[in-house]
């Protein structure tokens, strides 16, 4: 699949997103600003050389794409009315608690110092990368949950596997590094090829599920 086909496909461009949420670009770019909305996953630049009848026409185009997850986010600061960063983290820091608990009630839960004593700095440190879009592209669909999966998926697995770099895994932690996996495969993005061997799904589930002999589907 063509980059151009692949991001039209799984994304939104800006002006489809703006048309979605009904507001303007405008509007959108006032959002950036006041960092209350991620910035682009993606931003193409083309060149484009059109002949025809009546000529040569050679121009550039740039277009933005966001994650289809964006839409949610954008409805969340339509309906709660925000326009200050601190409502805007508030709204994210309640989504991440609460989708952490769903996750403990599950079973997943990590004794890393992030989950607990530390949670409001990785809370903080985890909205100011979704910001920068870095989840916009590693995730599927740049949910707030799946900002849970990934961060807690990913300290799950490093707890289990010394970092990714046991020998080898005991058969009484098998099946928890299988849900840990699982849970980073409801998330992360499945990238183009050029992207494969940089993604930490390459890294933290390809690799692993190869090293280990493990399955998960």
């Amino acid at each position: 699949m063509r980059l151009s086909q692949h991001l039209n496909t799984h994304f939104f461009s800006a002006e489809e997103l703006c048309s979605t949420l009904r507001i303007t670009q405008d509007q959108l770019l006032n959002w950036q600003e006041l960092c209350i909305f991620p910035n682009a996953s993606y931003s193409l630049e083309n060149q484009i050389k059109c002949s025809s009848y009546l000529g040569l026409y050679e121009c550039v185009e740039h277009t933005e794409f966001y994650p289809r997850g964006a839409e949610q986010w954008g409805q969340q600061l339509l309906k709660h009315q925000v326009e200050q960063s601190s409502h805007a983290y508030e709204l994210f820091q309640q989504k991440y608690t609460q989708t952490l608990s769903k996750c403990a009630q599950q079973g997943l839960i990590s004794h890393d110092c992030r989950f607990n004593e530390d949670l409001p700095e990785h809370i903080q440190q985890s909205w100011q990368q979704y910001l920068c879009s870095k989840y916009g592209v590693i995730s599927q669909n740049g949910l707030v949950e799946e900002v849970v999966y990934i961060d807690l998926g990913r300290a799950l697995v490093d707890a289990l596997t010394e970092e990714r770099t046991a020998s080898h895994i005991p058969a009484e932690h098998r099946a928890e590094l299988l849900s840990a996996l699982k849970l980073l495969n409801r998330a992360l993005s499945h990238h183009m090829e050029h992207e494969k061997p940089m993604s930490i799904r390459y890294k933290y589930i390809e690799c692993l599920v190869a090293k280990y002999d493990l399955s998960i589907r």
